[in-house]
């Protein structure tokens, strides 16, 4: 097992060596495909995480924290109808669980899925109206519905049971941001900012603001700041561009916008900007 230590930074299959036979050597396999497959995450390497989730035994890949993990790959990568099929297995596992519902009710508001999203803001608050993640879940069910206000109300309800629930700040930014208060969205964003500096959500939110106000020179900092947490979003790397062609780089923007292909060659966004830079 030292050896296998050693060799944590490498592939997954590095990462989990080998070692003694039997039940502990099963059992430090699996913790070690869970540990590589969430570093990844955490480094936004999305694609990579899943293969290593994928490897696991049936038994572990089945469980509620897993299906969690491999819904929150599924949605950073955009891919809403994957992120909502291993979330609502997540939850028929563990009917019980609350973390990753607001994860699904956003899958489920992108896919513009309104019953699906009303029938699990019901249960979430029948089963605990204490929990942040219910009352975020009926933010998003109104937010869909576009009556901002209300999900307003939802989400500050969900911040005041639990401050530290960044989701549910950024989600009230974009809220304000749909009403053009841009001041109010600030604040929210800011205040995600103060409950997790890693949340490029919130950074992205503030650098959209400036971009139409446009303070293009604080709109490309932001965004920058957002895509050094997540460098593999090809959506970042759009509204990067965005904003060094206004600021006057349009080689740059070029440079920028292509590496947003690279990503994702279905962003159409980027074909888009690419094409009005020419």
């Amino acid at each position: 097992r030292k050896d296998s230590a050693a060799n944590l930074d490498g592939e997954e299959e590095d990462e989990c060596g080998t070692g003694e036979d039997g039940g502990v050597q099963e059992i430090l396999e699996i913790l070690c495909l869970l540990g590589a497959a969430q570093r990844r995450l955490c480094e936004y390497r999305c694609r990579d995480a899943l293969r290593v989730y994928y490897k696991l035994p049936h038994s572990q890949f089945y469980t509620g924290y897993v299906q969690h993990q491999v819904g929150r790959a599924y949605f950073e990568l955009s891919d809403y109808q994957n992120a909502q099929k291993a979330l609502e297995t997540m939850q028929r596992i563990e009917p019980h669980r609350m973390k990753g519902l607001e994860v699904l009710s956003t899958a489920l508001w992108h896919l513009k899925k309104e019953v699906e999203l009303s029938n699990l803001a019901q249960r979430a608050i029948d089963f605990d109206r204490h929990s942040a993640e219910a009352w975020c879940v009926v933010g998003n069910c109104f937010s869909l519905q576009k009556e901002h206000e209300t999900a307003l109300t939802f989400f500050r309800r969900s911040v005041r049971l639990d401050p530290s629930f960044t989701y549910s700040h950024t989600l009230s930014g974009h809220e304000y941001v749909a009403n053009e208060d841009f001041d109010k969205a600030a604040t929210c964003y800011r205040d995600a900012l103060r409950a997790d500096e890693r949340h490029y959500n919130a950074w992205y939110g503030l650098g959209a603001i400036y971009f139409r106000q446009e303070k293009h020179d604080l709109a490309e900092y932001h965004f920058r700041k957002a895509l050094s947490i997540n460098p593999q979003s090809s959506v970042l790397r759009c509204h990067l561009g965005m904003a060094q062609h206004a600021n006057g780089r349009a080689e740059d923007a070029l440079e920028t916008l292509a590496s947003a292909l690279r990503i994702d060659p279905r962003n159409p966004q980027a074909r888009y900007q690419r094409a009005t830079i020419y």
